[in-house]
């Protein structure tokens, strides 16, 4: 029943006339999670498909469509849908057993091809507000392998090379992967960005949870696949760094920090002004030398290892007094009492940043 399906959406997909659709997205990077549906079931060059299950009653938290796609319903019911940048309610539709529906980004919206739906943001959340349970299967066309390499091609954000936190509980298990990156052609001393046990503020010591040792490397598709994460004790965060503030080079001596956090918002979080105001951080507190962001897109088979956490911030400081003065700006206690009621999971991992000649 799901090849059918499939098959149906990839007919619509060849319907809306662009089988190798091109996002229009600017920024490049995915900046809200990418996983637009509740199951990976296949991805390639070409497309990813997905399975869509929503509960009756279940809102799904909201993911950015960065491609075209299409989607075919197993079992119906009806959808509301709900802005991901503050959560209010968009729209709300019939979705019956049997209907197939694709659409195309134009921008930041998503267009029906059919017209039946106004245009709506690719990033949003779904809500199941009917009396049965709702599933899909959901196919995204992705650029096409062989186009020229022009401007536009360049969008994949898929061919970007990407940031992985890893969190351990005991140090031979970060050693071990430590030897591993170090191990993997391609994977150079530079591109380990931090390596050490926990140096979390004693105000954050908690929030580390349970972890005492964590690593910050930089990894393509290609070295990612030949890593394993296997060990029961340890986290992993995958992300593409969306560049806020360069942290630049330290300066010889400098003993800099790396202040990472991981944070799953509740399903009625707005999102999106959350984001903005971490960002606003930086232009407020001196002391923030660096910062980069994204949403979690760990690898098929990994999803589990990020423990359902949503989204990575990375701030760079020269020194852990640094990152004592920003715990303690009026600003940043301004922006916790604000993010806090919104985080259903929240993990604060700092780490000093590795010297490429060790």
């Amino acid at each position: 029943r799901c090849y059918l399906a499939a098959a149906a959406v990839m007919v619509a997909s060849v319907e809306m006339g662009n089988q190798c659709a091109f996002v229009e997205n600017p920024s490049r990077l995915p900046q809200f999670p990418p996983n637009v549906g509740t199951l990976k079931l296949h991805e390639d060059e070409a497309s990813i498909i997905w399975d869509m299950v929503i509960p009756v009653g279940t809102r799904l938290p909201p993911h950015e469509h960065m491609f075209d796609y299409s989607f075919h319903v197993l079992e119906g019911s009806r959808l509301a849908v709900y802005s991901g940048e503050d959560a209010n309610h968009l729209f709300s539709f019939d979705a019956p057993m049997g209907k197939t529906m694709a659409f195309k980004r134009h921008g930041n919206m998503m267009v029906d091809i059919t017209g039946a739906i106004p245009p709506f943001p690719a990033v949003h959340g779904v809500m199941n507000i009917g009396k049965g349970n709702y599933r899909e299967i959901l196919v995204e066309t992705k650029p096409c392998k062989g186009v020229p390499q022009n401007e536009t091609a360049a969008l994949r954000y898929d061919k970007e090379r990407l940031r992985r936190a890893l969190l351990t509980q005991t140090e031979p298990t970060v050693v071990a992967a430590y030897d591993e990156a170090r191990s993997i052609e391609g994977v150079r001393a530079s591109a380990i960005i931090g390596y050490s046990k926990s140096v979390n503020h004693e105000s954050e010591r908690a929030l580390a949870q349970g972890f005492s040792h964590g690593m910050l490397y930089t990894l393509d598709e290609v070295s990612r696949e030949l890593t394993t994460t296997s060990s029961a004790d340890t986290m992993v965060f995958d992300f593409y760094p969306v560049a806020v503030k360069d942290p630049g080079v330290a300066e010889e001596g400098m003993q800099r920090v790396k202040h990472m956090v991981f944070v799953q918002f509740k399903i009625d979080a707005p999102v999106g002004k959350l984001v903005a105001g971490y960002i606003g951080l930086t232009t407020k507190i001196s002391e923030m030398k660096g910062f980069e962001w994204g949403p979690i897109a760990n690898k098929l088979g990994d999803e589990e290892k990020g423990k359902g956490f949503q989204y990575g911030f990375v701030t760079t400081f020269n020194s852990v007094e640094d990152c004592t003065a920003y715990n303690e700006h009026d600003a940043h206690k301004e922006y916790v009492n604000e993010v806090v009621p919104y985080a259903e999971d929240l993990l604060v991992f700092d780490i000093l940043e590795h010297n490429s000649s060790e």
